[in-house]
């Protein structure tokens, strides 16, 4: 455009009036054409740049790939939309000059389109190096039942990758790379997240957690004793969302996930009592057990239950060997006869892999999510997921809780206790 301007600006004078015209209306057309392209190409492009910021878009489009022609056409496009007044001013030598014009604008097209400006490559390598989930290949579990978090102010995310040295000991870190922790060192860490919220927000604080699906629940759930040793029992366990095109670290998955409450607090009078109790002679000594609330084992008498038990084996219900379909239909029916007053047993293995517990423990949260939908479509007419608060959301979760109970490692040690004493009341 500005070689075009340059060029017929300066052969104006001495030219007719008539031609004097054409190159103004040429000269207009022009302008007009090329500022209205590059705003509305400004507009595009700037739209699908915070688009690639806020959304990952690179999983829906790739115009290298998908748009190649577009590409190719957009640019001759606006080339030669001035050569049809162009070659009224030019007449018998037209053919010459598009074709020398053409052939530079091709040479200069395919070399800016082939010389990197910057070095990507090196640029990709840093983004990776300092990438958790590409540097340890991480690959988190999907889930059909997703809750998400609204306050990111508020979440500080915990990762669990696999050692490439050592698989039998995961690695942790703490937001990035550069913040390993130990297990033992835990609580240290979330009181030095906890201190940067302000005091008011300090209990709300979520631990959102992104564990490969193939570590073992042996440690998964002895960092969820270091949480509960820290007084820390909000956490969330961040999942791919199942039958979606998208791969599981798909950015937009990142803070969604299953919401778990660690809802027992740690004692360590509990723990005192179980070393004591566990040296007992039980052919010569009797053990009581009290009611206490520092274990539930003796409360949940007062729940319909059923136990869901998770071993490399299978899954069992109530010591009955089930399949994952007629679970899911146990499940339903159990919880929409005795809701609110029930409680599921969820005790997973500690040999299992995590993908193990994710897939049960989803499949508990599904039908809880099923049937608060149903009761939102009849009494409201929208999908529960339509409710962010109000009434109506409390009413629905009050009528159908996720009254789900994992036994902690100190109720684990009561309940063989209780075995050796020869008390299987509990079950």
């Amino acid at each position: 455009m500005f070689s075009l301007r340059f060029v017929l600006s300066n052969s104006v004078s001495g030219q007719p009036f008539k031609t004097r015209t054409l190159i103004r209306r040429t000269l207009n057309d022009e302008s007009f054409f090329t500022w209205s392209f590059l705003l509305w190409f400004g507009k595009v492009t700037s739209m699908l740049g915070i688009w690639y910021i806020i959304f990952p878009m690179q999983f829906d489009i790739d115009f290298l790939k998908e748009f190649p022609l577009l590409l190719i056409l957009l640019p001759l496009t606006v080339f030669l939309s001035t050569w049809p007044k162009l070659s009224r001013i030019i007449r018998n030598d037209k053919f010459k000059w598009i074709g020398i014009s053409f052939g530079l604008f091709m040479m200069m097209s395919f070399a800016f389109a082939f010389k990197n400006f910057m070095n990507t490559e090196k640029i990709n390598r840093n983004i990776l190096k300092n990438s958790i989930e590409y540097t340890y290949d991480l690959k988190v579990p999907k889930s059909q039942s997703h809750q998400w978090i609204q306050r990111k102010s508020l979440v500080t995310d915990i990762y669990l990758v696999r050692d490439t040295i050592n698989e039998l000991k995961p690695l942790i870190y703490f937001g990035d790379v550069n913040t390993q922790v130990a297990l033992n060192n835990i609580a240290h860490q979330l009181n030095i997240e906890k201190d940067k919220l302000s005091e008011i927000e300090r209990d709300q604080l979520i631990a959102n957690l992104h564990i490969d699906r193939n570590i073992s629940m042996n440690f998964i759930n002895k960092l969820k004793y270091q949480f509960r040793k820290a007084n820390f029992r909000n956490v969330q366990y961040s999942t791919g969302r199942k039958y979606s095109k998208y791969p599981s670290n798909y950015a937009l998955f990142k803070y969604s996930g299953i919401q778990h409450y660690l809802n027992s607090r740690y004692y360590p009078e509990f723990e005192d009592f179980l070393d004591s109790a566990e040296n007992l002679d039980f052919s010569k000594h009797a053990i009581r057990i009290p009611e206490s609330q520092m274990y539930r084992v003796n409360a949940l008498k007062e729940y319909n239950r059923i136990a869901i038990h998770v071993d490399k084996l299978g899954t069992t219900l109530n010591n009955r060997m089930i399949a994952k379909e007629e679970l899911e239909r146990v499940i339903y029916k159990f919880i929409k006869r005795y809701s609110p007053n029930f409680v599921i047993i969820y005790n997973a293995d500690d040999n299992i892999t995590y993908y193990r517990y994710i897939e049960n423990l989803d499949l508990i949260y599904t039908q809880i999510d099923r049937l608060r939908n149903e009761m939102s479509l009849k009494l409201y007419e929208q999908p529960f997921d339509y409710w962010y608060w109000g009434d109506e959301m409390d009413s629905i979760k009050s009528k159908y809780p996720r009254n789900i109970v994992e036994w902690t490692q100190e109720e684990k040690r009561l309940i063989e206790l209780m075995k050796k004493a020869g008390n299987n009341s509990y079950e």
